[in-house]
C-alpha cells in the first residue's frame, strides 16, 4: 500500500497526478522488469472517468512509456463501491488510528516536508499489519522533489475542441499522433479501458517492443481484446465469476460486447475503429471523427443540411404551385 500526502485542499486530484504517482512508485519498486501487464481498480470520479479523453490520453501515455503489453483499467458500477477491497481494507485501517494525532514538524520550513515526515510517522501505525490474512506492506510516497501537475486543465480543454482547423494544426501534431497511437489499440466504455499492443508488422510502437507476456494477450485476443464482460445469468441479478466467464471464453463463448447490457440501454460505437471504442455523447464522436480520424462532421451536416434544403428558385415554383392548385380547387362548401 502507498501513501502519498496532499499538500493542500486547494491541490486537485487529476488523472495526470495519478498517472504520475503510479509511475513513480513503478520506478522506485522496480515493477515493471517483469511484469508486462498491469490492472488498476478505481472508482470512476471525474479525475479517472473514461468519459474525459484527457484521462484516455494520460492512461495510454503510460503504457506507451512503460512499454507494457496490456494495461487495464476498470472500476465499479455507481452503487457497488462498497465491494471495492480497498474501500473495504481502509475501514479496517482507519479504526487503526482512531484518536491518533499527527503532529506536523515545525523544522521543515514548507508544508510538503512536514507532510512527508507525518507519513512516517503514519507508517508505524500501518505497517506489518494484518487485513483478511494478508500483510501489509506500508510505503510512502514523498511528495518532496515530486513531479508538478500544471497544465492538466488546460490540456483537457484542448482535447474538448472539435474544430478541423485546431486539430490539424501543426502545434497539436505531436498530441495528434499519439492520440491516434493509443485510440489504435484502446478499448473504451463505461467502466473500462484497455491498452492491448497488437500484432500489425507496420505498428511503430508494437513493432519495436514484442510482446512477453504472450499466454496473457491470447486469452484477451481470444475475448475480442478486452476482458471477460460481465453477463448476467438466467438466475436474476446474478452475474458469472471472473473464472466462470473465463472458461466460457475458453469453451468458444463469444464474449459480450461492452455496454450492451446496461439498464439504461445499448450505446453507440465508433464503426471506424477496429476496437470496441464507446461514445458517451453526439459531442464525444465528433471530437473522436475529428481528431483521430479526420473527419470534420460539422461541415458534413452543413452540407446535408443545405442539400436538403430547397433553394429559393424551388421555393418560389413550388409556393406558385400550390397557389394555383388552390385556384382551381372547388370547395367542398359548393
Amino acid at each position: 500500500m502507498f501513501l502519498r500526502p496532499f499538500a493542500s485542499t486547494s491541490e486537485k486530484a487529476t488523472s495526470e497526478m495519478h498517472i504520475n504517482n503510479i509511475q513513480q512508485i513503478a520506478t522506485e519498486n522496480h515493477w515493471f522488469i517483469h511484469r508486462r501487464v498491469l490492472a488498476i481498480i478505481s472508482d470512476n470520479g471525474p479525475d479517472w472517468t473514461s468519459n474525459s479523453m484527457a484521462n484516455i490520453y494520460n492512461l495510454g501515455r503510460f503504457w506507451e512509456e512503460n512499454k507494457l503489453d496490456a494495461l487495464i483499467w476498470t472500476s465499479y458500477a455507481p452503487g457497488n463501491s462498497r465491494f471495492n477491497p480497498i474501500e473495504r481494507m481502509f475501514s479496517y485501517l482507519t479504526s487503526l488510528i482512531a484518536n491518533v494525532i499527527l503532529d506536523l514538524d515545525p523544522s521543515f520550513p514548507s508544508i510538503h516536508g512536514q507532510l512527508d515526515s507525518a507519513l512516517i510517522d503514519l507508517k508505524k501505525y500501518w505497517h506489518k499489519k494484518l487485513y483478511d490474512k494478508f500483510k501489509i506492506d506500508c510505503r510512502p510516497v514523498f511528495s518532496t522533489n515530486g513531479n508538478l501537475f500544471d497544465g492538466h486543465q488546460v490540456f483537457k480543454q484542448e482535447l474538448m475542441k472539435s474544430s478541423i482547423n485546431f486539430v490539424m494544426n501543426e502545434i497539436n501534431d505531436n498530441t495528434r499522433f499519439n492520440l491516434q497511437l493509443y485510440l489504435r489499440h484502446c478499448v473504451r466504455s463505461s467502466y473500462y479501458v484497455s491498452f492491448i499492443k497488437c500484432k500489425d508488422p507496420a505498428c511503430l510502437h508494437c513493432s519495436r517492443y514484442p510482446i512477453k507476456a504472450t499466454k496473457t494477450l491470447d486469452f484477451l485476443r481470444l475475448c475480442n481484446n478486452y476482458v471477460p464482460w460481465p453477463r448476467m445469468t438466467s438466475i436474476k441479478h446474478h452475474y458469472d465469476t471472473f473464472l466462470q466467464q473465463a472458461h466460457s471464453m475458453l469453451c468458444g463463448e463469444p464474449n459480450a460486447m461492452p455496454d450492451r447490457e446496461l439498464p439504461s440501454g445499448a450505446k453507440e460505437r465508433c464503426l471506424t475503429c477496429k476496437l470496441p471504442y464507446i461514445f458517451f455523447s453526439n459531442a464525444d464522436q465528433q471530437r473522436h471523427m475529428v481528431w483521430i480520424h479526420q473527419l470534420n462532421l460539422s461541415s458534413n451536416k452543413k452540407r446535408k443540411r443545405l442539400s436538403s434544403t430547397p433553394s429559393l428558385k424551388s421555393k418560389i415554383t413550388y409556393h406558385s404551385q400550390h397557389q394555383d392548385i388552390k385556384r382551381r380547387d372547388v370547395s367542398p362548401e359548393y
